[in-house]
């Protein structure tokens, strides 16, 4: 059933050679932002005669390579510009499928690599040490090392790294006992003069791909949260950290109810600095997450149950190339959902999924602005060395997730879909797979079902737009949000004035979660997507609801840009000040390209103004993509 996927965005041969173990070396220099090191990789030979290795790199230098501990012939080819330099290495000839060979390399990161982002003392919450933290996702493992980089290729792996001694590693695998070693050497990697160093040494026996490579440095300590689980962060943020998260037992709990036996020894999390530029990453064994859910309520815990529902869906059964990234992201989202309905109830998970298809609607008509965008459809085209960070959007993940619930309501709902979904992870535990094969197990497994044949799969995965079918959510829990949406926008439409609404005032929504807050202004903001508030509505609601002063991440991000545009530029401070604060994309991307399609000349020019203040204080990868959407740079694929 699994045929070999195309692969577009590597250039590494694992169907022929492929990296099974990785023996790892690294050293951190904080003073040259350089990671140096030895990968000795384990190679299987997957079919008879295989003569070579190819690896993936970017801006790597590689001083020398070995094979079997002997001098190797290798070559590192041109640079692409999305996908960096295939790395030949020529293996003994006369290997059979099934033969294994050491290849060893010595090398060095360049200190742009795209993964690894160094953050002076200033930049971080205690203002004493610096910081390194590293995110892999999509195609960026290989600005670090050689390796094969693709989510089809997995590999175990061990590391020891070097740091200064002041400072503690994590990394996503499992902490070595006894492995933190003061004054300790490497065995390939020199070390240099004058600075006292630590190692720590680590080992990650499941296989992962090489988008789960993940190391953070820093001035870290812990709080546990549980038998298997930790927070980790800055002394400044670890008790926030504790707090915020202190539910994270029980979304492992409930997850492994609905998906299977927990695999990976230890569920932590890392509490980053503002810069991190996601909400969470789901690194196996070592959660890294984003400042911004620190709400003080707990209100924005579900982005920890969507990363640990990643232990199964991502991380144990993976898309095979990045093209099927919705098999990982849109069974996230459902997991994640599945989730919250176990633990407060179904009318959660209806709740969330109703908010997930305003997501869906805003991404295609306002992002990509087109239902015939191809980054719209569910497996995109990645063809002609497409850097995947450039097709990334809510798409894998809220049409992924409207396909999943979709198919769970054709077969009878929750109680015929979860013992398939258990047998789905089952199925293909750490084994890479495509939509098609997804298909194939559907189609097997309910093949008594007379209701599959009515399924567009062609229409669903490989077409363009919203989905064929709209799935109905109950919306109960969110009936009160949009019912005051909908009456702010009739006040607007029928021009009643900056009063708004008759009879509104602050008990509107007083005792609203977070949530509620949201669901209100993103339900208002559907109802103006074609004609937008006027800026005396918007300074109303601030009146009734203070929502200038809020410091919800969520809601700042939902409010500010429902008062970009309506053209209020008395936000633009608060907005500015965000965009300082933290740099997560879901935040940055959004605002950014608010302000650069503001009728407002003011608010346009706070675009480009404000990103050139705090690009550099970014993640690479966010700068990168924000300088796209404000057309200061071009995609990777163009």
């Amino acid at each position: 059933m699994r045929g070999r996927a195309r692969e577009h965005s590597s250039q590494s041969n694992p169907h022929e050679s492929a990296v099974t173990h990785s023996d790892i070396e690294l050293d951190v220099d904080f003073d040259s932002h350089v990671l140096s090191g030895y990968v000795e990789h384990t190679v299987t030979v997957k079919s008879d005669g295989a003569g070579e290795l190819a690896l993936d790199t970017s801006d790597v230098t590689v001083s020398s390579i070995t094979v079997n501990g002997k001098a190797a012939e290798y070559n590192l080819g041109t640079a692409h510009k999305a996908l960096g330099s295939r790395l030949v290495v020529k293996l003994p000839s006369g290997l059979k499928a099934g033969d294994t060979a050491t290849v060893g390399i010595d090398f060095a990161a360049s200190p742009e690599a795209s993964a690894v982002q160094w953050l002076p003392p200033e930049q971080t919450a205690g203002k004493v040490h610096p910081y390194l933290f590293t995110q892999c996702q999509a195609i960026h493992a290989r600005s670090i090392l050689p390796c094969q980089d693709t989510p089809g290729a997995k590999f175990s792996y061990t590391a020891a790294v070097r740091v200064p001694e002041q400072l503690r590693a994590l990394m996503s695998a499992v902490a070595v006992e006894g492995g933190a070693e003061d004054g300790a050497d490497l065995q390939r990697v020199a070390e240099r003069s004058g600075a006292a160093t630590r190692v720590f040494r680590f080992k990650q026996a499941v296989p992962i791909s090489s988008y789960l490579l993940a190391l953070a440095v820093g001035n870290l300590v812990q709080r546990e949260l549980g038998p298997i689980s930790a927070v980790w962060s800055e002394p400044e943020m670890v008790e926030a950290g504790a707090y915020e998260f202190a539910e994270t037992s029980k979304f492992l709990d409930a997850a492994a109810e609905l998906a299977g036996p927990y695999q990976w020894g230890r569920y932590d999390l890392l509490l980053l600095p503002p810069s991190f530029p996601y909400g969470g990453m789901e690194n196996p064994c070592l959660t890294f997450v984003t400042p911004t859910l620190l709400a003080g309520d707990r209100s924005l815990a579900n982005v920890v149950a969507h990363e640990i529902a990643h232990s199964w869906t991502g991380n144990l059964v993976t898309n095979a190339t990045w093209e099927h990234f919705w098999l990982n992201e849109g069974f996230t989202v459902f997991l994640e959902r599945k989730i919250l309905g176990r633990l407060y109830g179904e009318q959660r998970y209806q709740f969330q999924a109703a908010g997930g298809w305003l997501k869906l609607q805003h991404t295609v008509t306002k992002q990509f602005g087109s239902e015939d965008h191809p980054y719209t459809r569910l497996v995109p085209d990645l063809q002609g060395g497409v850097d995947p960070d450039d097709a990334f959007s809510s798409i894998p993940y809220e049409k992924g997730f409207a396909l999943i619930h979709y198919l769970q309501q054709l077969v009878g709902g929750s109680a015929a879909f979860e013992p398939f979904f258990k047998a789905y992870i089952e199925h293909f535990s750490g084994t890479p797979l495509t939509s098609e094969d997804f298909r194939s197990f559907f189609e097997d497994y309910f093949k008594s079902n007379e209701a599959i044949k009515q399924i567009d799969w062609d229409t669903w995965l490989y077409k363009t737009g919203m989905p064929p079918v709209k799935c109905e959510y109950d919306e109960s829990l969110g009936k009160a949000a949009y019912d005051l949406a909908k009456r702010w926008h009739t006040a607007d439409v029928m021009g009643i004035g900056s009063s708004g609404p008759s009879g509104a005032s602050a008990a509107d929504i007083e005792g609203w979660s977070s949530t509620q807050v949201v669901a209100f202004l993103d339900k208002l903001a559907e109802l103006r997507a074609m004609q937008p508030l006027h800026p005396s509505i918007t300074r109303r609601m601030n009146e009734l609801y203070d929502l200038d002063s809020r410091h919800n991440s969520e809601i700042r991000s939902a409010w500010f840009q429902l008062c970009i545009n309506a053209g209020d530029d008395a936000v633009l401070p608060g907005v500015e000040a965000f965009l300082q604060e933290q740099g997560r994309m879901k935040f940055l991307r959004p605002l950014y390209r608010a302000l650069n399609n503001s009728k407002s000349g003011t608010a346009k020019k706070a675009a480009v103004e404000t990103f050139e203040r705090n690009k550099r204080s970014y993640h690479p990868i966010a700068a990168k993509m924000v300088a796209v959407d404000l057309k200061l740079a071009k995609p990777t694929d163009e």
